[in-house]
């Protein structure tokens, strides 16, 4: 009989151990190198959007809404009839600020051919920030200091009808602005003209938006 098989049985007999303790070892080892660790977290990262809020007085102080009643206007006018007449914008919100625009929709009067008494009133529109409520008689205005003017003169068919089209002005969160409108109605130039507005009317919504 070969003495391979027996010489194999004895080598491996005595090299089982060996690898025995090899593989121990090497549990070992990694077990312990699987020990060290370390970590650092940062936790609750949230995303929170902004609250924008505009409100106006209307004209009466302390009174303010989203939506008030006519501040602007007259009745009873003849042509060169003029006024000035005030409103404050309050400013609620959370943001830093931004830019508040006054534009108008639902232009309109009912004159034929239509649009002729909107040609004949002019506005001009300045504004101010202020620490109080300036009503429609827009006592305290001037006090203010200089206004900026946020809408040239121009008829009310040429009023601009989207924030785009209006002139921006800076606020910061919690300011007041006071708005005074100035408005006039002019002559067309000839009697004729003139009497052909006799008892119409026209009308204006005005909207001050944030963005």
């Amino acid at each position: 009989m070969s003495k391979q098989p027996e010489r194999r049985r004895r080598f491996v007999r005595a090299f089982a151990p060996a690898v025995g303790l090899l593989a121990a070892g090497l549990l070992v080892w990694q077990g312990s190198y699987a020990a060290f660790n370390a970590t650092t977290n940062n936790t609750g990262s949230t995303w929170g959007t902004a609250t924008l809020k505009l409100q106006n007085n209307g004209g009466s102080a302390g009174t303010y809404g989203a939506t008030t009643t006519a501040a602007f206007g007259g009745s009873n006018l003849k042509p060169a009839a003029s006024a000035s007449e005030c409103l404050t914008v309050d400013s609620a919100t959370s943001t830093a600020g931004g830019n508040v625009a006054m534009w108008a929709s639902n232009v309109s009067d009912n004159v034929t051919p239509a649009g002729n008494l909107l040609k004949q009133i002019s506005v001009t529109v300045t504004a101010i920030k202020t620490t109080t409520d300036i009503k429609q008689n827009c006592t305290g205005y001037s006090a203010l200091g200089t206004p900026t003017t946020v809408l040239a003169a121009t008829t009310l068919n040429a009023l601009p009808a989207n924030f785009a089209a209006a002139t921006p002005f800076a606020i910061n969160a919690g300011d007041k602005v006071a708005y005074q409108l100035t408005w006039t109605f002019n002559s067309t130039g000839t009697t004729a003209g003139d009497n052909l507005l006799q008892g119409k009317s026209a009308s204006a919504d005005f909207t001050w938006e944030l963005q």
